[in-house]
């Protein structure tokens, strides 16, 4: 990873005896919290952090401006699963001196058999370290003696040579926190601003003693992942610090706050960034023979693309910045980080009179750009911006199955910044007319002994293409197909065409097999085939993050069940339609008899809006569970009595309401 550029800003906190908690002292253990069992605002949790507190003090004196930060921690055990946190891994960015940590302190409290208070005191040489990559080191280690009842603690001192690009302060974690508090000092002649992400109060308190303020919010749930949710940093309680100006006793104001154009001319000189578009990489013989027979720009886009694409091998690191040997040696090796990747593309483009741009984005997992807070940090990758014509497209060389005309799907209804000497500024980057697209068609047979076979096809688009070509080279397409619950329908063969003709959509043969369910004298069928759903991913009580879809969907399906004869349908699932209040997700079923022999039914399931607040999970979650209800619903047959001529009896047939 490399280094992103800093905000001059200052960050300064003391220890939580400034508040009005007042916390056990360091290295002693209390009763009261040797006899905590759960945590009423979190149950169930393995682990709870009793409280944190921070120390950042700014050392001025020396040569070099230094952050001291200091950190301490204080958890609670209540499961055999909670100890593992006692082995902690302390991340820093190490090289060139930039940041170090030391002065790891920890103790361990235990009950003993006569029930007095054990304490063990980590020995100062269990502090290991070890280097990640040329940027990165990890300082570890372990608690001893911690299980469960234990309580224990440790604090450290981090050390960073610069006068700002401080962390946030973070009252959330993976765990439960019972108390969290943040002190912020800073020099009298130092202003600063600071915003704030939270769900529940925050207290904030003027420090009269320094110019500062005290941050403090208390019984915090833990954040986990949730399906279909965004970056956690969009939804973690925390606190940020910004330094806007500095006023020096005598001397004129000096504004320190940058801008979104003083970022986008630095990034322009960077040597890792902008000098590195003006390496001049050479096309191969093949890209050459490729761009040869191209009559058109766009033809010239795709080949060059393509062949990049598949060309470059992704490292698995998305990045702003190349890597430290730059693009050329990236090309040479015929693998680098995203960064790499995308201002290869970028240059070849160039050197074809294409117009190109990188393009700094916030992929899904990363959170959300705040536009009005100008900090290179909040972004965790580079693209390519193409234009094409008067469009824009948004192109990510290192994803092997994107095609070049389709946003990539991490990056799908989000912002853009664009670097450029003319040309930065923002971009919105959505494309309404991609989704993810599947089209099903299935033919089931069943004969009289209640066995099932059949066969399908379905056609993926924009993606839905994505999405199933990545499952079928890992091998997990036959298991997300394959039916399961009360019937049982296993995926028997697959037959997959199109796989490398990105333009028409991914077309995949189905046979199947499987067991009708017998309910005495009646024969059940199901109709949810092939769909992939798979669970429903919205039955928790609460939830803490918005629901994002990442993009529109539309999922079709149409089906033809033949059944042996001597069997009547004693009920279908009703057809019928149904919506979101909204009617932002569509949800449509039609059964029909089209002969004594057959039935045909369509079913199709369309979201019309990429995302949902937390406020209104309520209502998602009563939808998904009145929609899995329906697909769960069943086709009832009943085998007919047998005349004494020999001929079978069929009951009248009576079709559902639509």
């Amino acid at each position: 990873m490399r280094k992103p550029l800093l905000l001059l800003c200052l960050l300064a906190t003391t220890l939580c005896s400034y508040g009005q908690k007042k916390l056990t002292k360091f290295g002693h253990s209390a009763g009261e919290e040797m006899a905590f069992k759960d945590c009423d605002f979190d149950p169930g949790a393995d682990i709870v952090c009793l409280f944190e507190e921070s120390t950042v003090q700014f050392n001025l004196n020396g040569s070099v401006p230094m952050l001291e930060t200091y950190i301490r921690r204080r958890f609670k055990v209540l499961k055999t699963s909670g100890v593992e946190n006692a082995n902690v891994k302390l991340t820093y960015y190490s090289k060139d001196g930039f940041e170090d940590i030391n002065g790891v302190e920890g103790y361990v409290y235990n009950t003993g058999a006569d029930g007095k208070i054990i304490t063990t005191k980590m020995k100062g040489n269990e502090a290991f370290r070890k280097k990640i990559d040329g940027e990165y080191s990890e300082l570890s280690f372990a608690l001893p003696e911690v299980k469960v009842g234990s309580v224990y603690e440790y604090k450290y001192r981090v050390y960073r040579r610069t006068i700002g690009g401080i962390a946030p302060w973070r009252f959330q974690h993976s765990y439960p926190t019972l108390y969290s508090c943040c002190h912020l000092l800073i020099p009298e002649y130092f202003d600063f601003t600071y915003a704030v992400v939270r769900r529940q109060p925050m207290e904030v308190k003027a420090d009269g003693s320094v110019n500062g303020a005290f941050y403090s919010m208390s019984n915090i749930p833990g954040i986990h992942d949730e399906p279909y949710m965004a970056g956690t940093n969009d939804f973690i309680q925390r606190v940020d610090f910004h330094l806007t100006r500095i006023n020096p006793p005598g001397q004129a104001s000096i504004n320190v706050g940058t801008t979104w154009a003083n970022i986008a001319t630095d990034l322009q000189d960077n040597a890792y960034f902008g000098q590195q578009l003006r390496r001049n990489i050479k096309g191969t013989d093949s890209l050459n023979t490729a761009l040869a027979s191209c009559t058109t720009k766009k033809d010239k886009l795709i080949a060059i693309y393509q062949f990049v694409q598949q060309y470059m091998a992704w490292n698995g690191d998305n990045e702003i910045f190349s890597s430290d040997e730059g693009i050329k040696d990236a090309w040479a090796k015929k693998q680098g980080n995203s960064a790499d990747i995308n201002m290869i593309l970028i240059d070849l483009l160039r050197d074809n009179d294409i117009e190109a741009y990188p393009i700094l984005v916030s992929t899904r997992d990363n959170g959300s750009v705040q536009k009005g807070y100008p900090n290179l940090r909040q972004f965790n990758a580079t693209m390519a911006a193409v234009k094409l014509d008067s469009t824009y497209l948004v192109m990510n060389a290192s994803d092997k199955y994107n095609p070049y005309d389709l946003v990539p799907y991490d990056v799908q209804y989000t912002y853009g910044f664009i670097i450029d000497k003319k040309r930065s500024g923002w971009l919105t980057i959505y494309d309404d007319t991609k989704k993810e697209r599947s089209f099903i068609t299935v033919s089931l047979n069943l004969d009289n002994e209640g066995n099932l076979s059949g066969i399908g096809r379905a056609a993926y688009s924009d993606y839905a293409r994505n999405l199933r070509l990545n499952d079928y080279r890992k091998k997990q397409l036959k298991d997300r197909l394959t039916l399961k619950g009360d019937i049982i329908l296993n995926i028997d063969s697959l037959a997959v065409q199109n796989e490398a003709e990105w333009q028409k959509p991914l077309d995949v043969k189905i046979g199947c097999s499987g067991k009708a369910k017998r309910s005495g004298k009646y024969t059940l069928i199901p109709y949810d085939l092939f769909m992939g759903l798979g669970d429903n991913p919205f039955t928790a009580d609460k939830r803490q993050t918005n629901i994002n879809f990442g993009y529109l969907q539309d999922l079709q399906v149409t089906g033809y069940i033949n059944l042996p004869q001597g069997y009547t349908v004693e009920s279908l699932p009703k057809s019928m339609k149904m919506h979101l209040g909204d009617s932002s997700i569509l949800f449509k079923r039609i059964f029909q008899k089209s002969s004594d022999t057959q039935l045909a039914f369509q079913l199709r399931i369309q979201h019309l809006r990429p995302e949902y607040t937390v406020r209104e999970y309520e209502d998602i979650k009563a939808y998904y569970k009145k929609m899995y209800e329906l697909l769960s619903e069943r086709i009832v047959l009943k085998k007919c009595k047998q005349s004494s001529k020999g001929s079978y009896r069929l009951d009248k047939w009576y079709p559902n309401n639509r």
